[in-house]
């Protein structure tokens, strides 16, 4: 009795120590078995993009994820030139739908339009409020010569001239005129980047401008705006108003008129 005891208890003792090592076992081989995270680079802010921002190719770097969310870029040139629909922070994965990348140049223009450069100097268009695929119009100040008119009785020969010396009354005066209007902005574009190794946390601000599609005689106004005058301002419009304003010039004389300004009357 005593002897078939003891086989008992050495063979519980024996299956004991066998479920042991075959649970570890099978506890290794699951460990064993877990799937390796698969890695894969992605685009990524080398620094903070602000909204409205256009992308450079010094902004963004290639860093591997193991994990990312859906629609993310893959490579820099993805997003190079494209605008930034909202703050992006440091290190943070780009994604696709976060980015707004006008079509290649010359696909959007019409065989009877033409592609012109404005550059980006009105509060607007320097501070990103005007984005590919916006409306604007072009308003412009500039200075013109009052003068009285000449009236027949004046005109006079060369000799006359000499004899009599007949003064115009002139004074220059400052108006701002509604130009060109409806124009679409078709990219935004920058100066390209200065040569040599840039600090990508202080990063060389650059000139900017608006690619306008317009007719071709607009864009001939245009570049003599640019020339002659120098600076003008745009405004945006809804996409859907096609609409042409017709609205009056304004110096000085239409302000006081509409807003009744009187002058003071020297004192006696």
């Amino acid at each position: 009795m005593k002897r078939r005891n003891w086989l008992w208890f050495v063979a519980s003792a024996l299956l004991a120590v066998l479920a042991g090592v075959l649970a570890m076992v099978v506890i290794r081989g699951q460990q064993d078995e877990q799937p390796i995270e698969e890695k894969q680079q992605v685009v990524v802010a080398r620094n903070p993009i602000a909204i409205n921002d256009v992308i450079r190719i010094d902004n963004v770097t290639l860093a591997e994820r193991a994990e990312f969310p859906s629609g993310v870029a893959v490579a820099p040139a993805d997003v190079e030139g494209c605008v930034a629909l909202r703050n992006i922070a440091q290190g943070e994965a780009i994604l696709m739908q976060d980015v707004y990348c006008a079509s290649e140049p010359g696909e959007d223009i019409l065989e009877d339009k033409v592609a012109i450069a404005l550059p980006a100097e009105d509060i607007l268009s320097k501070w990103g409020a005007v984005l590919p695929g916006e409306h604007v119009d072009v308003l412009v100040t500039m200075d013109v010569i009052l003068e009285t008119p000449m009236y027949p009785q004046d005109l006079r020969t060369v000799e006359d001239l000499e004899l009599y010396a007949i003064e115009r009354d002139q004074s220059m005066d400052d108006v701002s005129v509604l130009t060109l209007q409806n124009l679409e902005v078709i990219r935004i574009i920058e100066e390209p980047a200065p040569e040599g190794e840039q600090d990508p946390e202080n990063p060389v601000p650059r000139n900017r401008a608006l690619v306008l599609k317009a007719d071709p005689q607009d864009a001939v106004v245009l570049k003599y705006l640019l020339d002659a005058v120098g600076t003008v301002t745009v405004v945006k419009r809804s996409v859907e108003n096609e609409a042409l304003f017709n609205v009056q010039p304004v110096n000085i004389n239409y302000l006081m008129l509409r807003y009744g300004v009187v002058l003071p009357q020297p004192l006696e």
